[in-house]
């Protein structure tokens, strides 16, 4: 939600004379249009929660490149991050990583990304930097890590437990 106020509140601040296609506004409606499927994911999953109690939660596998995946969670809080004064940067993933087809329930995934990099721009102070990466773990998997300069916060515990949440559900086709 704090996502679609912030792109929201950027676009009410833009001068009238603003074009529709001018590259401020399109960053903002592709946030606002990724944030409206987020949350429509949330609530759906909400309902679901018996389903996740009882161990009975479907998970959808799904091709999928790494970058893609990534990508997408700085889509979707660059605004957030921008309007608090943070710098969120992806640092570019290796030629074979970038290329590779992965195998994974891809919303699930893009939540623990999410929730890493929402958590990171939260605790994030002013001037600060959130960073986004890709790379290969143990036994051919990839690990999104998200690693932030946070005040009063052990990161690496911090990237340990987002690291391996997103590991676990990630194997290489």
């Amino acid at each position: 939600l704090l996502s679609v106020a912030n792109a929201v509140a950027i676009v009410q601040d833009l001068k009238p004379e603003t074009r529709v296609d001018d590259s401020v506004v399109v960053e903002c409606m592709r946030a606002m249009a990724t944030c409206s499927q987020l949350m429509q994911h949330i609530v759906s999953d909400m309902l679901d929660f018996e389903r996740i109690d009882s161990g009975r939660l479907v998970l959808v596998p799904a091709a999928m490149r790494v970058s893609q995946l990534l990508q997408a969670a700085a889509d979707t809080f660059n605004g957030l991050a921008t309007a608090k004064g943070i710098t969120l940067r992806i640092v570019p993933l290796l030629p074979d990583l970038d290329c590779a087809i992965y195998i994974g329930d891809v919303r699930r995934l893009q939540q623990c990304v999410n929730n890493g990099v929402s958590n990171s721009i939260k605790f994030t102070e002013v001037g600060g930097t959130v960073t986004i990466r890709g790379r290969c773990g143990n036994d051919a998997q990839v690990q999104a890590v998200v690693a932030a300069t946070v005040v009063g916060c052990d990161t690496a515990a911090a990237m340990a437990a987002a690291t391996a949440t997103a590991t676990a559900a990630v194997p290489r086709a």
